[in-house]
């Protein structure tokens, strides 16, 4: 991978950033789901909860980042007829894209910061982080792992003409199976081994337990996993992306007929 290219690549996102604010709206629904979380648990008598209130909205912004903007790069950059400069330019695309797409998951982190002064402002509650190193660790193994997931699942986009329908269905299936809110345990146990596939189902147990009194069991091994999953998904994006932009290329078909 070229570091050039990849720099170029999130110098690139930001300025498009810049000039189209209204691509983080994402950030505009947080309050909504911080909202809703913590009214359950304040109301329910739960302090127990406060943590997981706090954490799925954070990590939901994360998936949202994901599916609403980094995602979307290479698919808009086919809508808008772009995809073909990038592959007549003399260096590979794949590193410009590899930096978009991080540069649209670094912000990802954001919904943390939003979701803490909305709790301290609306709800006066804010938890602590016992384990702040593992919490950071897991954090950034997270975004780390969606910077994977994202290159996979644009590589993936192009491949369909309805791309936004599949992006709305890994909404809601991917918050439930990973247990950001209700950890995994409490789901069906058919459904649990589906879960251990999904990165986020690791960093939200492992984050919830860095805020939790006692100590962490198998950090490492953990992070291990979470990180394991992210490099099997940039792996896969990495190939899935070749090997769609060679189709194009033997084809003659880039844009949507």
């Amino acid at each position: 991978m070229s570091v050039r290219l990849f720099l170029s690549g999130v110098r690139t996102q930001f300025w498009l950033i810049r000039r189209q604010p209204d691509e983080l709206l994402t950030l505009c629904t947080i309050p909504f789901t911080v909202v809703m979380m913590l009214s359950i648990v304040m109301h329910a008598a739960r302090p127990d909860l406060v943590a997981n209130a706090f954490l799925a909205p954070t990590l939901i912004g994360l998936w949202g980042f994901a599916t609403g903007l980094a995602t979307t790069v290479l698919v808009g950059e086919r809508w808008t007829s772009t995809l073909e400069l990038g592959m007549a330019a003399p260096g590979a695309v794949h590193s410009v894209y590899l930096g978009r797409i991080s540069a649209v998951m670094v912000l990802g982190v954001v919904p943390l910061g939003e979701t803490w002064l909305l709790g301290r402002l609306l709800f006066g509650v804010t938890p602590a982080v016992h384990h702040p190193w593992v919490f950071w660790a897991a954090m950034a193994a997270s975004v780390f792992a969606m910077i994977g997931t994202s290159l996979l699942l644009a590589a993936s986009m192009l491949l369909s003409r309805n791309s936004n329908n599949y992006l709305n269905f890994l909404s809601f299936p991917i918050y439930l199976l990973s247990g950001v809110m209700v950890p995994v345990q409490y789901l069906p146990e058919f459904l649990q081994p589906l879960s251990h596939v999904i990165f986020l189902s690791w960093s939200a147990e492992l984050m919830r337990d860095a805020m939790a009194v006692g100590p962490v069991a198998g950090t490492g091994w953990r992070l291990l996993a979470i990180t394991g999953l992210g490099v099997a998904a940039l792996v896969g994006g990495r190939v899935l992306l070749a090997a769609t932009l060679r189709r194009a290329r033997e084809l003659g078909v880039v844009t949507y007929a």
